[in-house]
């Protein structure tokens, strides 16, 4: 058993020591607990034991059913009733060794939730389980389900959980996270694409792009051919919400009810890129095409001249990509910076039209002027000059990991305020209120 899966009892031992005189730290539990295991002693009754030892009292972990919408971080031998509206595969290292986990979303008459499995429960898209033993995270902001070795899971009626309870509602796009199910969002398609993917051995087209309302934009995946086409505005009911780094993405198939609705419900001219402070941005993990605005308070390692791959596209180490090997790279040129609004703060990543842009000079000039110095720091000391201390304007699409937010910048300018102007304005303001 792993250290992930042993934290829940720690937390239960340690809830129930809340009240005892004797202190006891989770390091200690942690050690005594796994020694209870070398020795083959069943879970709960090692967990037991040590509240006792320690001075608490046990209590048996509740029965009685949660219901999604009620779920916090940080519970605990959760019992819930929910059909799986979503499970997918994914293979993870951990430690240094290879696991598959399975993740996806539960639903139940007042919700929906994303989920982690950390082992393969043979469950599957459709299925209603009764889930006891479960606990809860907190991930990115939300709320999210874990699955541990000592979670029972069991199939049962369908009926106990009719899709026909799980009624769809309606979200406006901005308002899409990971993990939503049962939704109904009224957009705009800007984008579409079709391609051919392999799903149990038997080809199968599948349509994505992007999708819009005045509040935002997002990306989306269709598996059945509803016909639809760039422009159209329509109403989809029953697609639910996956993320990749951040960016939401609306998934639906034939289960799902797709209709055409007049399209000057929401105009094209409506739909723009939304303006952020960065807190906001930072709280939401990442967006599909977002305007910021902030003071560069850092120029990042690895801006000015770089060689990539040309197979890959990759950076290059001297002359060495870590996939493909020895190659001749190609010249590029980007700038990696940080930004402060005083709310919060991002990285960015500008590609070479945008800098030759801020810098008012081509790849190629700042080639030359690199060969002519002794100092190697030169475009460096280039972008500092022109970049840093400046407001900057970036617009594009926002990811996000481990590290962070970074934007990747499709367009970029310096948004210095003029002092004189604004001063100027400011006194014709305080001179209309008199």
């Amino acid at each position: 058993m792993s250290d992930e899966d042993i934290q829940p009892y720690i937390d239960d031992i340690l809830e129930a020591l809340s009240d005892s005189s004797e202190k006891v730290t989770r390091e200690e539990l942690e050690k005594e607990l796994k020694k209870f295991l070398e020795y083959g002693v069943p879970l709960d009754h090692a967990k037991q034991t040590l509240i006792k030892k320690f001075g608490g009292s046990y209590v048996s972990p509740s029965t009685e059913r949660t219901l999604v919408v009620d779920l916090k971080p940080n519970q605990n031998s959760v019992n819930l009733l929910c059909r799986v509206i979503t499970i997918n595969p994914k293979d993870v290292t951990i430690k240094g060794e290879e696991r598959r986990i399975f993740y996806g979303i539960l639903a139940d008459e007042s919700g929906t939730i994303p989920f982690t499995a950390w082992n393969d429960l043979g469950i599957e898209r459709g299925t209603v389980i009764e889930i006891s033993n479960a606990y809860t995270r907190e991930w990115q902001g939300d709320t999210k389900l874990n699955l541990g070795d000592r979670t029972k899971v069991e199939k049962t009626d369908e009926s106990k959980v009719p899709e026909s309870s799980l009624e769809p509602k309606e979200y406006k796009v901005k308002d899409l996270r990971s993990g939503l199910g049962a939704v109904e969002v009224t957009a705009r398609i800007l984008e579409i694409n079709e391609r051919e993917v392999e799903v149990d051995g038997q080809k199968k087209s599948v349509y994505s792009g992007t999708l819009g309302d005045e509040t935002g934009k997002a990306q989306y995946t269709s598996w059945h051919d509803f016909k639809l086409k760039e422009e159209d505005v329509v109403k989809i009911s029953g697609g639910y919400v996956k993320s990749w780094k951040g960016i939401p993405q609306l998934t639906f198939d034939e289960k799902a009810t797709v209709e055409k609705v007049d399209a000057s419900k929401i105009s094209k001219k409506d739909i723009k890129t939304r303006r952020l402070p960065l807190h906001e941005l930072v709280e939401r993990y990442g967006a599909l095409d977002v305007e910021v605005e902030g003071t560069v308070i850092q120029i990042r390692e690895g801006s000015g001249l770089v060689q990539r791959c040309p197979e890959c596209n990759r950076v290059l180490q001297g002359s060495d990509c870590s996939i493909h090997g020895t190659v001749k790279g190609v010249s590029d040129l980007r700038i990696k910076l940080v930004i402060d609004d005083g709310t919060g703060a991002v990285s960015g990543i500008i590609n070479k039209d945008s800098t030759e842009k801020l810098l008012g000079k081509t790849l190629d000039e700042l080639a030359k002027m690199l060969e002519k110095s002794e100092d190697k720091n030169i475009i460096v000391e280039e972008i500092n000059n022109t970049l840093f201390a400046h407001r900057i304007n970036l617009q594009g699409n926002a990811l996000g990991d481990e590290f962070g937010i970074t934007i990747i910048a499709k367009d970029a300018k310096l948004a210095d305020i003029d002092v004189e102007a604004e001063s100027e304005k400011l006194s014709k303001e305080l001179e209309e209120l008199q």
